[in-house]
């Protein structure tokens, strides 16, 4: 028995339940999180030619990555438990879970990409935030894909400085996406707010459903981060290398399924600027559009005259109201005066 081996032996013979239960309960986990996504992405099929073609091609290169891993994660742990039963060395080897590099960015990196062209176009283009965005997703990517790279010819013990790197980097510039992508959703959204509380409502159940997908995949590197800066290379970090892209995929499956949802609901919303008795007049309508006489009164030397003038409050369904929400539009004079117009 070679002392690697020898030392590998005694190293999960320690605590068999935290060096190997991670390895088989990510096994599980993965295909739970698998069967989630397939179910959402059946779902997203029903309406994915809504789409444009962009956001259908970084969704489908997510889910070829999420089968990919998966079925990479059988083949790991066939090697482990079958092929290979009885040998320890192969538990503190990287030659096949440092592969997660590669396959993680499959879909971690196209799931962000939709977020930030997302964030990109919900606060109106702004190009600033998206050249931030894509240097933290280019950091990520150049940390998982060198740490690949360098440690698949190592074991654990044997990590240096720049195979450490390498890894912070991965997840450390993922949660920086992750934070500067949630903020500026957030933002925007709240910056789209019409005024009118039935839009409004709309917009916050947007913010809702943005928040409730990108936090738990922020969590997630969080832990990945900090439990390999406590302890190196684990089998718990392995466990999270295995989840952590189908955590990113489900959440995203998640908002565009939420939001073809709110789309269909048949609730039509009236869009228009003017003045304060227009925007307290106008309401949730059912059909067709209603007309508004306001009176406005003229001072006068001779006293003061009403002035009658007429408004007709076209309304936009929920489709529309989501569409321009998520391109900012809401709170914007020149598209409102366009539904007015018409």
């Amino acid at each position: 028995m070679s002392d690697e081996e020898q030392m590998a032996r005694l190293k999960v013979t320690s605590n068999p339940g935290s060096n190997l239960g991670p390895l088989v309960l990510g096994l599980g986990v993965d295909a739970i999180l698998l069967g989630i996504c397939f179910h959402q992405f059946i779902h997203y099929c029903g309406h994915h030619t809504k789409e444009v073609i962009h956001v259908r091609l970084l969704v489908y290169l997510a889910c070829i990555g999420a089968l990919a891993a998966t079925i990479f994660t059988w083949a790991t742990s066939m090697h482990m438990f079958v092929y290979n039963y009885g040998q320890y060395e192969q538990f503190t080897s990287c030659d096949w879970i440092a592969w997660y590099g590669v396959l993680d960015p499959l879909t971690k990196l196209s799931v962000q990409a939709f977020y930030a062209e997302r964030a990109w176009r919900i606060n109106k283009r702004n190009y600033f935030i998206l050249v931030a965005i894509g240097i933290c997703l280019c950091g990520s990517l150049t940390g998982s894909v060198g740490y690949t790279i360098i440690a698949r010819t190592k074991h654990m013990a044997q990590f240096d400085t720049i195979t450490n790197v390498f890894f912070y980097l991965w997840p450390g510039s993922c949660i920086c996406a992750d934070v500067l992508i949630t903020s500026s959703i957030m933002i925007g959204l709240y910056r789209s707010r019409s005024g009118y509380e039935h839009t409004d409502v709309l917009v916050r159940k947007l913010m809702r459903i943005s928040l409730e997908a990108q936090v738990p995949p922020t969590i997630v590197a969080l832990l990945f981060f900090a439990q390999f800066a406590s302890t190196s290379m684990t089998s718990i970090v392995q466990f999270i290398a295995i989840i952590h892209p189908k955590v990113y995929l489900t959440g995203c499956l998640a908002v565009l399924n939420s939001r073809e949802s709110m789309r269909e609901r048949k609730t039509t919303y009236v869009v228009a600027s003017g003045s304060g008795a227009l925007g307290s007049s106008c309401s949730r309508l059912t059909k067709g559009a209603i007309s508004i006489t306001t009176e406005t009164y003229v001072h006068s030397d001779g006293g003061s005259v009403p002035a009658k003038e007429n408004y007709d409050c076209p309304f936009v369904d929920t489709h529309d109201v989501v569409e321009m929400a998520e391109r900012g539009d809401l709170d914007t004079p020149d598209q409102e005066k366009k539904f007015v117009l018409e």
